[in-house]
């Protein structure tokens, strides 16, 4: 009988226990309903009646507040906050809660006081503060969070940490407040060098604002001059000259903390490198014969930096189209030095394949540049990948040298000694290349598809476009001689043969009036007379182009091409604007719209606030 009487018990105690939980669930619901609804007098009922099971519960008491405060039921609202005050002493955030009640009524010195009452109440519970500064955030109540983290350094006895300053920092930038914003960034450097990376992470997206840098950079200096003994702000004033793309004085910085530090020139060759990526050959230069002259060739660094001093002479000269013959004669006297001082070996054999280029490519001395290759392959060497760009040069300038036979092995030996490698589907794409050159579109096509699923993004991109372009300009002809005769006019501009091309391309437009071809032919003539420094003739080209075919694949590339004639060789940067503005509005998808956008404000002056 007793275990019967215990059995119904405990299902009795289930029951109702279920029915209970059961009951809370749906009051749960129909508060949330009401709330929803808008309809407040009902859901402060249930919500009062929720938050009194449990206080603890925010969203429930939340909900109640604000379902009192849209009803203007301020009493009541304030009575419930101050009970949850004794209840929950820790929390300072009721606090701010209390002040809003007293801002909603207007009361605006009292809401103060219980804002200054909540940041007087801090003490060294972390949870605490943080909990309170991010009340005071969600109300837009930025200057008191502000207030509250400095209180709180001060009862931490944080003045020789970085504590909350990074909480300020972000704090004072969005109040406008840039002295105190970089003041504050800069300390957590100062204390924890180690943040240095994450700082200048923050501070990039703002170093833009003409105010923000004029005050980083004066601050920077004080604290250089103030702390000369903590190097990391030298190393941060190398960084920021570097973002605002001021390498000269980067590089004047660079070398002071050189000269100060007794280094070896590490730091100065890492800027160099830095310098050149971004394409200020100038300052790269600089800094490499900083340590040719400085360092001496005693400098581990010294054969990299002579080396390097070449790359970054002949990319500066070759790569603006504005270099003279004598330019270039005194380029390949230092060449010759170079090579003479340092020997043919496996270390200089990159320089040795950079002077092959400069010959084939510019000086237009193929033979020269095919024997400098032939005795480059024949210095041992372990870099077999080395050995491979120098044998696929070697094809190029055959096929300069119109010796089409000996290219294609070449390509070919290459293509199968790295038949998993970039390398190799480069390779690929060139005897591919070679075949469209020959007038073969067929066996060009198969080539291409093939390498269309390539893993190098690069020969990818390469076969695609070829393929496109042959697609396009040979689907519809019942004749493929155009197109033969645009081949080989591609391989007269290849091998630098630009007056034959032009002929050869007058004379599709010539034979085949209206042809799918007209604004390939516009283009290519355009680019050649930009290789050839005829900057107007180029730019009536493009003009052309822009004009007559706006709506084909060439007409983003030829307006961009036209916008940096003017930019960088005719010396109109009002003209240069409006064509990049113009890529803005009529190319909306070309690859050319976050370029076009950057050079066009550059141009205008623009600066981020």
């Amino acid at each position: 009988m007793y275990h019967l009487v215990k059995y119904c018990l405990v299902w009795f105690l289930i029951f109702h226990g279920t029915i209970a939980f059961s009951q809370s669930q749906q009051d749960v619901q129909l508060a949330q309903q009401y709330f929803k609804n808008a309809e407040y007098d009902k859901a402060a009922a249930m919500y009062e009646k929720l938050v009194n099971k449990a206080p603890e519960n925010q969203f429930f008491y939340q909900n109640y507040i604000q379902s009192l405060t849209a009803l203007k039921r301020y009493g009541e609202a304030e009575k419930y906050i101050k009970k949850q005050i004794k209840r929950f002493p820790a929390d300072l955030s009721y606090y701010v809660e209390l002040g809003n009640i007293k801002h909603l009524q207007g009361d605006e010195k009292s809401a103060a006081g219980n804002y200054k009452e909540a940041i007087g109440l801090i003490t060294t519970d972390m949870e605490m503060v943080n909990r309170l500064a991010f009340k005071f955030q969600s109300n837009s109540l930025d200057s008191y969070a502000i207030e509250a983290y400095l209180r709180a350094r001060k009862i931490f006895n944080a003045e020789n940490s970085d504590l909350f300053k990074a909480e300020l920092a972000s704090l004072y930038r969005k109040q406008g407040d840039v002295s105190s914003a970089v003041k504050s960034y800069l300390d957590i450097i100062e204390f924890n060098p180690t943040m240095a990376d994450e700082v200048e992470g923050q501070l990039q997206p703002f170093i833009e604002s003409a105010d923000f840098a004029k005050e980083l950079q004066a601050e920077l200096y004080r604290r250089i001059q103030k702390r000369s003994e903590i190097g990391i702000f030298g190393e941060m004033l190398i960084w920021y000259y570097i973002q605002k793309k001021d390498f000269a004085s980067a590089f004047l910085q660079v070398k002071a903390l050189d000269k100060r530090n007794k280094e070896e020139g590490e730091r100065v060759f890492q800027f160099a490198q830095s310098a050149f990526d971004e394409g200020n050959y100038d300052a790269a230069l600089l800094a490499y014969r900083y340590i040719i002259d400085a360092k001496g060739k005693n400098s581990f660094l010294y054969p990299a930096a002579r080396a390097s001093e070449l790359t970054t002479e002949k990319t500066k000269i070759t790569i603006q189209h504005t270099y003279t013959p004598d330019d270039l004669r005194g380029l390949e006297q230092k060449y010759e030095s170079y090579i003479q001082e340092f020997g043919k070996t496996g270390q200089t054999a990159v320089t040795i394949r950079d002077f092959a280029n400069l010959q084939a490519k510019y000086l237009h001395n193929v033979e020269k540049a095919i024997t400098i290759l032939q005795e480059a392959i024949n210095i041992p060497t372990n870099d077999k990948k080395l050995l491979g760009y120098l044998k696929m040069d070697l094809g190029d300038y055959y096929l300069i040298k119109n010796e089409v036979w000996e290219a294609t092995l070449l390509y070919s030996q290459v293509d199968k000694s790295f038949k998993d490698d970039d390398l190799g589907e480069e390779a690929r794409f060139k005897n591919a290349q070679l075949s469209f050159y020959m007038g073969d579109f067929e066996w060009s096509q198969v080539q291409l598809d093939v390498l269309k699923g390539s893993t190098s993004e690069l020969a990818a991109n390469d076969a695609l476009a070829l393929s496109v372009f042959m697609t396009d300009n040979m689907g519809l002809d019942t004749s493929t001689v155009p197109m033969e005769m645009y081949a080989r006019a591609a391989l007269l501009i290849f091998q630098n043969k630009f007056d034959d091309a032009v002929k050869t391309l007058d004379s599709i437009t010539v034979i085949f009036p209206k042809n799918s071809l007209d604004d390939d032919v516009l283009f290519s003539k355009g680019r050649i007379y930009l290789a050839q420094q005829k900057y107007s003739d180029a730019a009536a080209l493009f003009e052309q182009v822009d004009e007559h075919y706006s709506t084909d694949l060439l007409a983003d590339d030829a307006l961009f091409q036209l916008a940096e004639l003017y930019e960088s060789y005719l010396d109109d940067k009002n003209k240069a604007m409006e064509l990049y503005k113009s890529i803005l509005l009529k190319y909306k998808g070309s690859i050319y719209v976050v370029e076009a956008r950057k050079r066009f404000r550059d141009l205008r002056g623009d600066e981020v606030n």
